[in-house]
């Protein structure tokens, strides 16, 4: 009989600790994590607002329903772009062109968020803290500054400054180095936009709705180069979006440092 308790307790325990380790697999996987800590909170609400802000205009401009408006807006903001659905009217493409610019930041700020997050949660759970500390009652050892930032409770409005300060990229503006690959990022969408209006023929909108799901890889297909100087800006312009997405996250983590949570 002790045997077979044993048995059974080390099942209990195995199984324990692989429920844990799901648990937190899945709480990773879905972001719980991020729900959990206050300063990636709002980066959060923001996504979730721009998809509902998304699904309304775009039902009401469109005259989709709301499930056609709310994939739409999804597969914009992902800049998965199948293409079944496409925006027809100016003010549609000019939003489109707002979601789609949202969307990739949005994508640069999420890896850059999980990044320092997880990051500080190796360090909070390797951080050793002395055996003769405890017993002696001594000071322990103080937390990193990114470590106590974690504990912190900011306020409100210090706290959606610090993320909308972020979200927006205008801790890149302030950077020197940083303020060269946005310029240069705004310069080629425009130059892009000129160029397509000429070769294509395309109302200068157009070319700009065309230059920017280009550039942020979404590509729907409801406009496409026809001719052969056309297919080659869009190869150039296409190469040159994808080193300005690595550039801009280059200098998100550059700027935001290596030890610093997005306040």
């Amino acid at each position: 009989m002790a045997y077979l308790r044993r048995i059974y307790y080390i099942f209990l325990q195995s199984t324990g600790a692989f429920l844990r380790s799901m648990a937190r697999f899945w709480g990773r996987l879905f972001f719980i994590d991020l729900w959990r800590n206050a300063t990636a909170r709002p980066v959060l609400f923001y996504a979730f607002f721009m998809v509902v802000l998304g699904t309304l205009l775009f039902h009401w401009l469109e005259g989709w329903d709301y499930l056609d408006s709310l994939y739409f807006i999804v597969i914009t903001i992902t800049t998965i772009g199948f293409g079944d659905l496409a925006p027809t009217t100016p003010l549609s493409k000019l939003l489109t062109i707002f979601f789609g610019i949202n969307g990739i930041v949005l994508l640069l700020v999420f890896f850059d968020l999980i990044r320092r997050v997880r990051r500080m949660e190796r360090l909070e759970t390797s951080a050793p803290v002395r055996a003769q500390d405890r017993k002696s009652g001594a000071p322990s050892r103080p937390k990193p500054p990114a470590l106590q930032e974690l504990s912190q409770r900011f306020p409100i409005f210090h706290l959606l400054k610090g993320t909308m300060t972020r979200l927006f990229l205008i801790d890149l503006l302030r950077d020197a180095h940083s303020r060269g690959v946005l310029l240069y990022a705004a310069v080629t969408i425009v130059v892009g936009a000129i160029a397509f209006h000429m070769v294509e023929g395309w109302s200068f909108l157009n070319a700009m709705y065309f230059m920017v799901i280009t550039m942020t890889t979404i590509g729907y297909g409801d406009l496409t180069p026809t001719l052969p100087w056309g297919k080659i800006l869009t190869i150039f312009f296409g190469l040159n979006g994808i080193v300005v997405l690595l550039s801009l996250y280059d200098r998100i983590r550059a700027v935001r440092g290596q030890d610093q949570l997005i306040r």
